[in-house]
């Protein structure tokens, strides 16, 4: 399984599909923006505590905006290589931050102490694709990368690996925990935790990641 910075260090500044992608996007028919800049994580992936698992990236104005910015692109490049600070101003800050209310932290220990990593590296308004993810190099790059690399790290309690969104997409069963903290909570379909014993154990496991008392 390729390493997924690498993977993703293969895409050029203002590319809107990965190389690897190229020829089945281009015969099928799909929802995703390709106007939008590609990539399936945000946030330092390589040193983060705490990972998100989400299924795709979503859309905005903003994100389309942000895909003709020069400076937005440089910045992608930074993020691909897996150590970029979440941007304190980006279209995903309050998307994020509703998802993590939950945890009582601040913005800086979140920009600095998580990331989310998606199956799909497209934005989508509606998505319709599902299906069509397994026939993506890049998408079975997310999915390799996790179960070969970050799942054993979340089983062995070195990271706290929360899966959000799609557990099935990810091999893992809703409402179970595998090792130490590996978790797919039960979420509503916004990627939501729902109240409950497990949700309140990922708090616990999170703050404690981030070097926060209970």
């Amino acid at each position: 399984m390729p390493d997924i910075f690498r993977f993703w260090a293969q895409v050029e500044p203002a590319e809107r599909v990965h190389p690897a992608d190229k020829a089945v996007l281009s015969r099928v028919n799909h929802g995703f923006d390709l106007k939008c800049l590609p990539g399936c994580f945000w946030g330092p992936l390589r040193t983060a505590p705490v990972v998100l698992l989400y299924l795709s990236p979503g859309w905005s104005e903003r994100t389309l905006k942000e895909a003709k910015s020069k400076l937005c692109q440089e910045r992608e490049m930074r993020v691909r290589r897996g150590r970029e600070l979440m941007d304190a101003h980006g279209s995903g800050v309050r998307w994020l931050s509703e998802r993590t209310k939950c945890f009582d932290l601040d913005w800086h220990q979140i920009r600095s102490k998580m990331a989310v990593l998606n199956i799909g590296g497209y934005h989508s308004k509606t998505f319709a694709d599902a299906p069509l993810l397994a026939a993506l190099p890049s998408s079975r790059a997310s999915v390799g990368w996790a179960q070969d690399v970050l799942f054993p790290q979340a089983i062995a309690g070195e990271k706290v690996v929360i899966c959000l969104r799609a557990a099935r997409f990810w091999g893992l069963k809703t409402g179970e925990k595998v090792g130490k903290s590996l978790f797919a909570p039960h979420v509503t379909r916004g990627g939501h935790m729902k109240h409950g014993k497990m949700r309140d154990q990922i708090i616990r496991a999170v703050r404690a990641a981030v070097g926060r008392r209970t």
